[in-house]
């Protein structure tokens, strides 16, 4: 019996976990983790506070429902089509042209769906193309398939996308024997939103190379301008070799129910269902009511979370810009120290990068690789975790900060009350019941930059007087920033 395939990005992975963890190479905890009580974690992925009370009371339904949905029984192959039916409109508002969102599969989180996906579309040798702003477990799903990942190098100037030229100058300069599989997030995780007319690009490579393709959408519908929404790789010239996977864990406040759903072409669904049936008996019916509920929700909902979150990311936009003008101040580098790594579109996270500390020494004597060292770093100095961006392909001194997760327990006592109603109404009312909880939350984020991270950086630049700075690390930090230093 063996491990994963011991790729660079399954390595990656590997010391980005374990840096979260507070644990060295022999697994012995060596310092604080992202998990200890008095950490505060911009590294948790979840949603923004409970879900829609709606979907709440569909499970508590599902629960009792013994003629509907005994619990004693498999309810094997048996569908469920009014959550289809939510699940394809969904879709068709994300996108998704009708012929492809009209076949749906599903199964216990998007999770266990694109790792069904990965094997069935790699077989024969293909192997597995990405770009930075990658969910941070395709490298391990990609290890234990044995299925090589290739992270193509991308640029700041396109916030990181994967443009066709890319793919296809590597296509010409590895000349593979079996078409890859190309795996696709859109939105990126670090809130990169692609344009229709980057997608159908990308779909013509795809066609005239014979590729298959994953589209991760799993943050889809959660873009910060409603009137500006991306596309769809679906909606591409590539429409018929692609499968398109969401869920109901980010957007929708589901994470902990595990359910995940895909659609394509019916030849793709097809051998998908299949797979998922024979691999899972059925998915808890629990899981499906909750999901319908929550889809179900009013679209007051789900667009109040996304403002929250759109919110959270400015001021963390802001505090950066503060954080940098200071060190700026104290340092006389006419050099930026700290910067946001791309312009967020969509989502809860954003990318930070800390040039300022690229090549500068610390207490241990060494010196900030990657972002694995960063997180180590922030979670010994001022028990702060952030997400090293090291496992999302992107090298340097960067992190990825996830900002929704931050304070949820201030909005409990909210959510229970209108819980505890039978009553599906939602309007001004009940969303303005979340501002004192979200406002603290939004707190805890200036008070976290301003007495854990902005004095552990301070401290940690004023470990050698300023006159001591080599030129070389001035030079470093120029040229990082520019996106010369550490190349992507």
């Amino acid at each position: 019996m063996t491990g994963p395939l011991d790729g660079p990005a399954a390595q990656r992975l590997h010391r980005a976990r374990l840096a979260l963890m507070g644990v060295g190479e022999d697994g012995a905890r060596i310092g604080p983790g992202m998990f200890d009580a008095d950490v505060v974690s911009f590294a948790h992925g979840e949603g923004v506070r409970r879900p829609f009370p709606g979907a709440i009371r569909k499970a508590v339904e599902a629960l009792h429902d013994a003629q509907g949905a005994p619990i004693e029984n498999y309810m094997f192959l048996r569908r469920f089509p009014d959550l289809e039916v939510e699940i394809s409109k969904n879709f068709c508002r994300n996108g998704v042209p009708p012929e492809f969102a009209g076949n749906v599969v599903l199964d216990a989180g998007s999770t266990r769906l694109m790792v069904a996906a990965l094997g069935l579309m790699s077989r024969g040798g293909a192997e597995v193309v990405t770009s930075p702003g990658f969910y941070h477990p395709l490298a391990g799903w990609c290890g234990y398939l044995d299925r090589p990942l290739h992270v193509l190098p991308t640029s700041r100037a396109c916030a990181y996308k994967l443009c066709a030229q890319d793919l296809r100058d590597w296509l010409v300069r590895t000349r593979p024997a079996t078409p890859p599989l190309l795996v696709l997030f859109n939105p990126t995780m670090t809130g990169a939103v692609y344009s229709q007319d980057e997608l159908d690009d990308l779909g013509e490579v795809l066609v005239g190379a014979d590729m298959l393709a994953i589209e991760d959408a799993l943050f889809a519908g959660s873009e910060h301008d409603p009137d500006k929404t991306g596309g769809r790789l679906a909606a591409s010239p590539a429409g018929e070799r692609c499968l398109t996977v969401a869920g109901a864990s980010k957007l929708h406040c589901l994470a902990n129910l595990r359910i995940g759903w895909g659609c394509g072409p019916q030849w793709l669904i097809g051998a998908l269902q299949d797979y998922v049936t024979s691999s899972a008996a059925s998915i808890p019916h629990v899981a499906k009511a909750a999901a319908l509920g929550a889809l179900r929700a009013p679209a007051l909902f789900s667009r109040r979370n996304v403002e929250e979150c759109r919110r959270r990311i400015a001021l963390v936009c802001d505090l950066v810009r503060g954080l940098d003008a200071r060190l700026r101040t104290a340092t006389r580098l006419n050099a930026p120290m700290v910067t946001v790594g791309h312009e967020v579109e969509a989502g809860h996270s954003v990318l930070l990068e800390f040039p300022c500390l690229a090549g500068h020494d610390l207490s241990d004597g060494g010196a900030p690789r990657d972002g694995a060292d960063l997180t180590r770093l922030f979670l010994n100095e001022a028990k702060v975790a952030f997400a090293p961006a090291l496992s999302h392909g992107f090298d340097g001194p960067r992190v990825r900060a996830n900002v929704a997760s931050i304070g949820t327990q201030f909005t409990y006592d909210a959510s229970r009350v209108w819980e505890a109603r039978e009553d599906d109404s939602w309007g001004e009312e009940q969303e303005r019941a979340f501002d004192g909880g979200f406002a603290r939350a939004r707190d805890l984020i200036s008070s976290t930059f301003a007495e854990r991270i902005e004095p552990a950086v301070f401290r940690l630049l004023g470990q050698a007087p300023e006159v001591a700075r080599s030129r070389r690390q001035r030079s470093a930090a120029a040229a990082f920033a520019t996106g010369q230093g550490v190349a992507l």
